[in-house]
C-alpha cells in the first residue's frame, strides 16, 4: 500500500531514534519503528504486510545477505589458520607505537577500497591486534575504519560504490554516447568535498594535529589508564580470541596465507566487473585448495571454520534484514517524496549543491541506504541541474557525498552494523564517538558547497 502521508511519515524514524537512544538497542528499536511504520500504512493488515515484506526485502537483499555472510566465511577462515596473525605481526614491526599503529591501520583500510564491507571485516580484524597492545579504545579504532571505508569507496573509480553510482548516471542518459560512465563519474570526484574532508580530518586526528574531543577522548584516556578497551557496555565477544585458544597442533599460516588470499579476492572481484559476491565464492575455492594442499587444515575442517565465520554474521544479517525492511516500511509511507517536496523550492540557484548535500544526508541517515536514496535522488537532480545549466558533475557529487555523511551519522546503518561487529563495540557507540569528527567534515563541506554556489552559480 504505496501513499503519501505527509508529515506522519516521519514519526517512524523519530520513534526510532528515541528508542535507541533510550534503550541503547539498535534492534529492539530498528523492530519498533519499523512496527509502527506498517500498522501506519497498512492498519489491520500489518502483520500480513510484514511477512510479505519481509520476503521480499530478503529476495530483493539477497546479494548483499550473501555478501556479509561469505565475508564472515573468509575472514573466519583467515583467522582459524592464523595467517591473519601472522600478518598482523609483519605490521607490528612497523607499529611500535600508537601513532603508527593508527596509521598502519589507516594504510590498509585505503588499499582496500575495492568495496566497504570488505574493508570493514578485514581491516577490523588486523587493527584489533595492531591497536590493542597499544591501549587503543576499540571506538578509536571504529573511527579510523568508518571514517577510510566509505570515503574510499566513493573517491577511488574502481570500487562497488563507483560502478553503481556510475551505472545510475548512465540510466539518466545524460553519460555522452561512446564515453565511459565511469569516466563520467571521475568528472564527479574533485567535487566530493566530504568524502576527502573526512579523510583529512581523520589523518589530522591520527596524527594528533587536531587533538581528540567528544566522547572519544574520554574512553581513549580510559583506555591508556586503565587498559579497558571497552565502554560501560560490552557486547558478546564470543569467539574473537578464538584463534588463540585453537587446535595447538595446527600448522600456523604465513603472510603469504593471508595476502594471496586476498590479492585473488581483489582480483576476481575486479575481473567480475566490481562483484564481490564472485570475488569471494572464487577466493574461498582458491584458499580452500591452497590451505589443504600446504596442510594448513583438512577440507573438513576448512569447511568448518567457513561455517564457523558464516555463524558469527548471524546476528549482524538480523539487524540487516530489519534495516531493510524499515527502509521499505517508510518507503510504503512516502517518505522520500515528502522531504523532497518540502526541499525542491530550495534546490535551485546558488544553493543547489548545498541544499542537495543536506537532503542526501538526511535521506540517507533517514533510511540507512546510500544506495537507495541515490537511486531516487540522481535522475531528479540531474534534471534539475540540466534545466539550471548547472554543472551536472557537481550537483552529483553533492549527492554522493551526502550518502558517506548520511551513513557515518545513521547507527543503524549496514556499515555502522558491521563495524560494531569488527571491532565489538554497540553500533550506537560507535555513532555517538565517530559523529563529532563527522560534523567536522560536514561543516566544511557545507561552507565549500556554499561557496562554490555563490562563485559559480547564478
Amino acid at each position: 500500500m504505496d501513499g503519501n502521508y505527509g508529515i506522519i511519515s516521519i514519526i517512524p524514524v523519530i520513534v526510532l531514534i528515541i528508542a535507541a537512544f533510550i534503550t541503547k538497542r539498535t534492534f529492539e528499536s530498528l523492530f519498533l519503528a519499523t512496527l509502527l511504520a506498517l500498522i501506519i500504512g497498512f492498519k489491520g493488515d500489518w502483520f500480513t504486510a510484514f511477512i510479505e515484506q519481509l520476503q521480499e526485502v530478503a529476495a530483493n537483499d539477497i546479494w548483499v545477505l550473501l555478501v556479509v555472510a561469505l565475508l564472515g566465511g573468509m575472514v573466519g577462515v583467515l583467522e582459524k589458520s592464523k595467517a591473519a596473525m601472522g600478518f598482523s605481526g609483519l605490521l607490528a614491526k612497523f607499529a611500535t607505537n600508537k601513532k603508527r599503529s593508527l596509521l598502519a591501520e589507516w594504510a590498509l583500510s585505503v588499499l582496500l577500497f575495492v568495496d566497504d564491507y570488505l574493508n570493514i571485516l578485514t581491516t577490523g580484524s588486523i587493527a584489533k591486534r595492531l591497536n590493542d597492545p597499544h591501549r587503543v579504545h576499540r571506538s578509536m579504532t571504529a573511527y579510523i575504519i568508518g571514517s577510510t571505508s566509505a570515503p574510499m569507496v566513493v573517491l577511488v573509480p574502481l570500487s562497488s560504490w563507483s560502478i553503481y553510482y556510475a551505472s545510475l548516471l548512465d540510466s539518466t542518459g545524460i553519460v555522452p554516447e561512446g564515453s565511459s560512465a565511469v569516466g563520467y563519474y571521475m568528472q564527479s570526484i574533485p567535487f566530493m568535498f566530504y568524502p576527502m574532508f573526512c579523510l583529512l580530518v581523520l589523518l589530522l586526528v591520527i596524527t594528533g594535529v587536531i587533538p581528540l574531543f567528544g566522547p572519544i577522548k574520554k574512553y581513549q584516556k580510559q583506555a591508556e589508564e586503565t587498559g579497558n578497551l571497552f565502554m560501560e557496555v560490552r557486547p558478546n565477544e564470543e569467539g574473537e580470541d578464538e584463534e588463540s585458544s585453537g587446535d595447538s597442533k595446527a600448522k600456523s599460516g604465513g603472510v603469504i596465507d593471508f595476502l594471496l588470499p586476498l590479492i585473488v579476492l581483489l582480483a576476481a572481484t575486479i575481473i567480475f566487473d566490481v562483484d564481490v559476491l564472485s570475488g569471494l565464492v572464487v577466493a574461498l575455492v582458491f584458499t580452500g585448495v591452497m590451505y589443504i594442499a600446504r596442510k594448513l587444515m583438512s577440507l573438513s575442517e576448512y569447511v568448518d571454520s567457513v561455517w564457523e565465520g558464516c555463524s558469527t554474521m548471524l546476528s549482524i544479517l538480523a539487524l540487516l534484514l530489519i534495516a531493510f525492511l524499515f527502509k521499505a516500511s517508510c518507503e510504503n509511507l512516502g517518505m522520500s517524496d515528502y522531504i523532497i517536496g518540502k526541499v525542491a523550492p530550495l534546490m535551485a540557484g546558488q544553493l543547489l549543491p548545498f541544499v542537495v548535500f543536506l537532503v542526501s544526508t538526511l535521506m540517507t541517515f533517514a533510511l540507512a541506504n546510500a544506495w537507495g536514496v541515490s537511486a531516487i535522488m540522481v535522475p531528479l537532480i540531474v534534471s534539475l541541474a540540466l534545466r539550471m545549466d548547472a554543472n551536472v558533475a557537481v550537483a552529483v557529487s553533492a549527492i554522493f557525498s551526502g550518502s558517506v555523511f548520511g551513513t557515518q551519522l545513521c547507527f543503524y546503518s549496514d556499515n555502522a552494523i558491521l563495524i560494531s561487529q569488527a571491532t565489538n563495540i554497540l553500533p550506537m557507540d560507535h555513532v555517538k564517538t565517530q559523529m563529532p569528527f563527522a560534523l567536522v567534515a560536514g561543516v566544511l563541506t557545507c561552507a565549500a558547497y556554499l561557496i562554490y554556489g555563490f562563485a559559480f552559480l547564478g
